[in-house]
């Protein structure tokens, strides 16, 4: 569905052009689009990605192509809660909701940094309040005869993917990295004394993910009887018979891959990040404490870990099924 579609159109365009502060011509030159001044100061490209996209939506909600030809130096409160609004009549998630405000107040910022609004304007968008409320976290820990499945498939496969895919795996599983992680791993990040890998995180963040022995020994495998030892991406691009490439794997490339090891394992569909929540759990469920759990995952806040702890939910079950008062 377009995007056009999907929302109706807040129609302030002839609002904007009474108030437009710089000539329309002038929003071609980056310096004067606080949109994208605002996206390059994220410190990822995933962060970009995902804020470009909703600032393109928002951009069509209020009448515009997208947001290179929005006339954000119109902005104001009432257009800011107008969208918030919007958004929540189509059953968005708090929490995307709140993507969207930390979006539009950020372009906010810049537009007041440009001096494209005046601080008056800049302070009433800023004042606008999240909006409260949350909802059950989707995905699912994988079981382990799930994940024995998956390694046994790579296992099958004795072609150079088949070492390739299961070494991602043992990552993606043994250290509870995210897929951006995952593709921008060198080899040069491989410490060995430590069985460890550097890892470099939202926020611009290095850690160290400490590998258990059985993803070590794939990654291993992985270099010595396929790779080499040469510098460059951890893992590559494999084309038909067996043609090791130097060329970086992308995130699309991990989720084809994971869909394909689904497909002949014949599991439960499964998301790739479900990955993380199993690493996640498995931590959570061996007694490791949520201070280390965070550190393990890269989280800057304890609250975004507590989300991955479901062992609230299997007490509640217990309980439920203790209750008895309607049998």
């Amino acid at each position: 569905m377009d995007h056009n579609d999907a929302y109706p159109r807040l129609l302030i365009r002839e609002d904007i052009n009474q108030e437009l502060l710089l000539p329309s011509s002038t929003l071609s030159n980056v310096q004067d689009n606080p949109a994208i001044a605002y996206l390059l100061s994220l410190g990822s490209k995933r962060s970009r990605q995902t804020m470009q996209s909703f600032l393109n939506i928002v951009s069509r909600m209020i009448g515009f192509d997208d947001l290179k030809h929005c006339i954000w130096s119109s902005l104001r409160r009432h257009h800011v809660l107008a969208v918030l609004e919007m958004l929540a009549s189509t059953e968005k998630a708090p929490a995307t909701i709140n993507t969207y405000l930390s979006a539009l107040k950020g372009v906010a910022l810049e537009a007041w940094t440009m001096k494209q609004i005046d601080t008056d304007s800049f302070q009433h968008i800023k004042q606008i309040r999240s909006v409260r409320g949350s909802r059950l976290t989707k995905g699912r820990a994988l079981e382990r005869r799930e994940i024995r499945r998956l390694f046994d498939t790579c296992a099958g496969d004795h072609s150079a993917m088949g070492l390739r895919d299961a070494a991602i795996l043992g990552v993606l599983l043994g250290c509870g990295l995210r897929r951006s992680e995952v593709v921008a791993l060198d080899i040069d990040d491989m410490i060995y004394k430590d069985k460890a890998l550097k890892v470099l995180g939202k926020g611009n963040k290095e850690r160290l993910a400490f590998v258990p022995n059985g993803s070590w020994e794939r990654l291993e495998r992985w270099i010595h009887e396929v790779r080499g030892v040469y510098s460059g991406a951890l893992f590559s691009r494999i084309r038909r018979f067996d043609d090791v490439t130097t060329s970086r794997l992308s995130d699309q490339a991990i989720y084809h891959i994971l869909e394909m090891r689904r497909i002949e394992s014949r599991i439960e569909k499964f998301a790739p990040h479900d990955l993380r929540r199993t690493f996640a759990s498995a931590m959570l469920d061996n007694g490791e404490d949520i201070v280390t759990v965070k550190d393990a995952m890269g989280h800057s806040s304890i609250n975004t870990t507590q989300k991955y702890d479901r062992r609230g939910d299997e007490r509640l079950r217990r309980a439920s099924e203790r209750l008895g008062i309607t049998d």
